[in-house]
């Protein structure tokens, strides 16, 4: 994401009207309803829905911050906070760093007379499977992710198409120009691998570009661009992965590609990420205790569940839809900006039960069973109602959400050309 941009204007013009709602059945009913397009309510239910989770989310760590915590209780926590490491955010970084891998296998090589459409296709499928695993991980960004700006590396957006054409258009395809994050990552490849939501037809890269401003660019030199980028991305994945985990047998592979690629990947005082989070409160792990390290996960101002709940509803959302800056939409190229946001939330909902599958188990030791057994079912009750409530909200948005914006501030995506460096900064 872009870390140092978010807008403020979302919260206060979403008070400033007040719209009727409209009930849907499905993301899927809206994209055949023009009508949809015209309505601000769902826009502003789902930043609403957003808004409270982030409450939600503050109170929670709140009552854990301010409990005199027993003896049971902490250890049942040190034992959340495990199996948050072991069981979530561990499998995410390595789902995370197979997809790219696999992705970058399939692109490694190819060039404008060998590639096929099934390849296009495939490219895209794993694309949008390392997009899922990587908006499940936003609920945990602090840590590795920030300390080492992997997360503005592999995911800033709006992609920087003028100096992306400028790159193209240099003469030169040199790994050393690739120094701005405004056109690597995922949102680079996005824009190399789809149009219009779909996959790119296979003449495009056997010849020119279509895409406004760029038809005078080969698709052969976009090939070789999607592939420097995705190599990249595979660094930088990988090292998610052994920063977390620490150096095992099973990852000895990518622990070698990160040491070659010179990436750090252990924190300050040279622990795992994993087990920095899991020592929180001993003297080598940078949490000077639990409660610190349970803030991070919950509600500190960066990094944290609350921090992606609120960045989805005032910024992911409230940029393009309530300030009308359509240039800011995630993902407007694959049409993934819905699924994007729900999967965002799915992380905290990954976070709260303690797994992957999103469902709760009595057998996990999770902030969802906490409340259970410290007699604050209601707290707990409220929180798995309010994640639930934001997937759902996000998801009667008009698909794609790109054109949902255009309508409302009838402004075509392509004809904005504003940047980044327009919008106010954060107050």
């Amino acid at each position: 994401m872009n870390k140092n941009i978010k807008s403020v204007l979302g919260v206060a013009l979403l008070a400033a009207a007040a719209f009727a709602t409209t009930s849907c059945s499905s993301d899927n009913d809206n994209v055949n309803n023009e009508d949809a397009y015209k309505d601000r309510s769902y826009g502003q239910n789902a930043i609403s829905a957003c808004n409270a989770l982030v409450s939600g989310l503050e109170g929670a760590n709140e009552k854990i911050a301010s409990s005199n915590l027993s003896t049971e209780q902490e250890a049942y926590l040190k034992e959340v906070v495990s199996n948050l490491v072991d069981n979530v955010i561990v499998p995410t970084y390595t789902s995370l760093a197979d997809d790219t891998e696999e992705l970058e296998s399939t692109l490694n090589g190819l060039d404008a007379n060998s590639i096929t459409q099934a390849d296009v296709n495939k490219a895209c499928n794993l694309f949008k499977k390392a997009r899922l695993n990587w908006e499940q991980s936003e609920a945990f960004l602090g840590g590795a992710a920030s300390d080492f700006d992997i997360d503005p590396t592999i995911d800033s957006w709006p992609l920087n198409r003028s100096l992306l054409l400028n790159y193209f258009n240099s003469g030169t395809m040199d790994e050393d120009m690739l120094d701005d994050a405004s056109i690597l990552g995922f949102h680079a490849l996005e824009f190399i691998l789809f149009r219009n939501g779909q996959p790119r037809q296979v003449s495009e890269f056997r010849g020119n570009d279509t895409y406004k401003g760029f038809t005078n660019v080969s698709g052969a030199k976009e090939l070789l661009y999607a592939q420097q980028v995705c190599k990249l991305l595979k660094e930088r994945t990988f090292q998610l992965q052994v920063a977390w985990e620490g150096a095992t047998s099973s990852n000895a592979a990518r622990m070698q590609v990160v040491q070659q690629a010179g990436l750090d990947y252990t924190t300050s005082k040279n622990l795992s990420y994993g087990d920095n989070m899991k020592k929180a409160g001993e003297a080598n792990s940078t949490f000077s205790s639990l409660k610190d390290a349970i803030g991070q996960i919950l509600s500190d101002d960066e990094g944290s569940a609350a921090a992606i709940g609120n960045e989805v509803g005032t910024a992911k959302i409230a940029n393009p839809f309530s300030a009308g800056y359509i240039f800011y939409v995630e993902s407007p190229y694959s049409y993934n900006s819905i699924a994007d946001f729900q999967d965002n939330i799915r992380s905290i909902r990954n976070v709260w039960y303690g797994t992957t599958n999103g469902t709760a188990s009595g057998n996990v030791k999770s902030f969802y069973n906490f409340f259970i057994n410290t007699n604050q079912s209601a707290l707990n009750s409220n929180m798995v109602n309010l994640i639930n409530d934001a997937i759902d909200k996000i998801g009667k948005m008009p698909s794609p959400f790109v054109k949902y914006c255009s309508t409302i501030w009838n402004l075509p995506y392509e004809e904005d050309d504003r940047t980044a460096e327009d919008l106010p900064e954060e107050e």
